[in-house]
């Protein structure tokens, strides 16, 4: 159900009204901040900060790898496939009801 290629994953439309209204940046928060620690070995705040806001701006997936190029380096594509999969489950998960309705 969730893409797998980087071409799938690039190319998914994204519903972002689902990605705000149940406010998933939270649910992605710990899952970034953990890869981060992995990718550069300490919690780096700025930068989850920065990758979660990209996140609540709508970017595609491509404009986050170009964000991350430079800071990740040749993690970043990985980074960046990963992170798009765990948000599209995030997503699904809500649109099928497993996840617990948010309070608005």
């Amino acid at each position: 159900m969730i893409p797998k290629t980087k071409e799938e994953l690039f190319s998914y439309e994204i519903d972002w009204a689902v990605y705000d209204k149940h406010q998933l940046h939270d649910r992605l928060r710990p899952w970034i901040s953990k890869k981060i620690k992995d990718f550069l070995g300490e919690e780096e705040n700025t930068l989850i900060d920065y990758i979660v806001s990209s996140t609540q701006e709508h970017v595609k997936a491509s404009q986050m790898l170009e964000r991350l190029q430079t800071i990740l380096d040749d993690e970043a594509e990985m980074f960046v496939l990963k992170m798009w999969r765990m948000l599209i489950f995030e997503i699904k998960k809500v649109e099928t009801g497993l996840a617990v309705k948010s309070k608005s």
